[in-house]
């Protein structure tokens, strides 16, 4: 009788010991995973009618060549986290409301998980500082919802501001507008999001700036209680004084250390004249105030690569770079995915 007794009161001290232990643990941080992704010129099927046609303007697509790009940057999104899908996530290069739908409705279950979709229309015949000139917009989808009471917005990046920031004709230079989503965490928290698309590498470096700095000047005037995130294609390239300047705008802010490369190792993307790697995508949290509280964690910062279409071998260069997505209209078939990579991190919740 002993010799049963004993297994059965050594197995329910091991059970009360495995439960108290489980008991003592601290509860697992909250964690969400933010990701920004450059879709490459995705325009709709439709003629907005205050843009100039062309190449370096609005494009016209058809709706066959917009549902197979959609449903290839939609493998790459839902195949993230184990196919779970970024919880915040930045796109650059949406046309319209059209483009980011038809890039939602290609998610798993209609992307029904990614209950705030926001992208906001800028006037391109307003007066300066105009928004992009080709039409192309910064949009934001997340499984977060809104924050009670405050709407999305947008703000104008004023290149006016710099003699050298023009356009080619000689007029006022033009960039993509700022996009402001603020959306509530599982603790109640505000989580801010600036999504940007920053003057590209064709710009004097001065342009970047500006942008860069126009966002950290707004973020600067959100309450303590706002945990602020910025992200998108800030197109500040490998080169030293480029980091410089994304380093200086950004001052105050956590930059993971794979932006400052030094053109070393790896990025979003790959410039074939130089032959050199960039981080043109970026990710960066203002570190001061609830950021203190979710913090994004550096060590996570990651390329995202989830599909083979995302991937070409170049002869040329001998290297892997972004596969940018091509259509061939009488297979009706696309390949590739964008001419960047994603990157993510992740947002993690202090111990409480």
């Amino acid at each position: 009788m002993i010799a049963r007794i004993a297994p059965i009161l050594l197995t329910g001290l091991l059970s009360l010991s495995a439960s108290s232990l489980a008991m003592a643990q601290p509860p697992a941080p909250a964690r969400l995973t933010v990701m920004t992704y450059n879709v490459e010129n995705f325009f709709d099927a439709n003629d907005d009618p205050r843009m100039p046609n062309g190449s370096s303007n609005e494009v016209i697509n058809t709706p066959a060549w917009v549902d197979a790009k959609a449903a290839a940057v939609a493998r790459v999104i839902q195949r993230f986290d184990f196919g779970q899908g970024p919880d915040v996530l930045v796109l650059t290069e949406v046309e319209s409301q059209a483009s980011l739908d038809a890039i939602k409705d290609q998610l798993k279950d209609k992307g029904a998980a990614y209950k705030t979709a926001i992208l906001i229309d800028a006037d391109p015949n307003r007066p300066a500082p105009k928004p992009d000139q080709r039409g192309i917009k910064v949009a934001i989808l997340s499984k977060l919802s809104l924050a009670a009471g405050v709407k999305p917005q947008t703000f104008p990046v004023d290149l006016t501001k710099s003699a050298n920031c023009k356009s080619r004709d000689g007029s006022p230079g033009t960039t993509r507008d700022l996009l402001q989503v603020d959306l509530t965490l599982p603790d109640g928290k505000i989580l801010t999001v600036f999504g940007g698309h920053l003057p590209s590498g064709g710009n004097p470096r001065a342009c970047r700036e500006i942008a860069a700095q126009t966002i950290a000047n707004i973020a600067a005037k959100l309450p303590a209680s706002h945990v602020v995130v910025a992200a998108g294609d800030f197109n500040f390239n490998c080169a030293p004084q480029e980091r410089q300047g994304l380093a200086t705008a950004f001052k105050g802010w956590v930059l993971p250390s794979q932006l400052d490369n030094a053109c070393r190792g790896s990025g979003s993307q790959f410039y074939w004249r130089e032959k050199t790697w960039s981080y043109l995508d970026v990710i960066t949290q203002k570190a001061t105030g609830a950021s203190e509280a979710w913090a994004i964690e550096p060590k996570t910062f990651r390329t995202v690569l989830t599909d083979e279409e995302q991937l070409q071998w170049d002869e040329r260069d001998q290297v892997m770079r972004p596969k940018a997505f091509r259509f061939n209209a009488e297979t009706g078939k696309g390949s590739g995915t964008a001419d960047h990579w994603p990157i993510a991190i992740d947002l993690v919740q202090a111990n409480r």
